[in-house]
């Protein structure tokens, strides 16, 4: 997953939407997962939350 499949599923426009009142986190957490990736360990916790409809890059462990 990634930042812009997360902007689509909560129908946002920019990164910073997402922060504190979506998904808990900063504006400085966002942009390193723009660029770095985000962890896998909280892309499953995103999947849960959304309840699947966001999927974990699960193909990132077999790299």
């Amino acid at each position: 997953m990634t930042v812009d499949d997360l902007k689509k599923h909560f129908g946002v426009e920019k990164d910073i939407q997402l922060t504190k009142t979506i998904l808990g986190v900063t504006r400085g957490t966002i942009s390193k997962w723009r660029y770095r990736g985000i962890p896998l360990d909280t892309q499953a916790r995103i999947q849960l939350l959304t309840k699947g409809k966001v999927k974990a890059n699960l193909q990132a462990l077999s790299a």
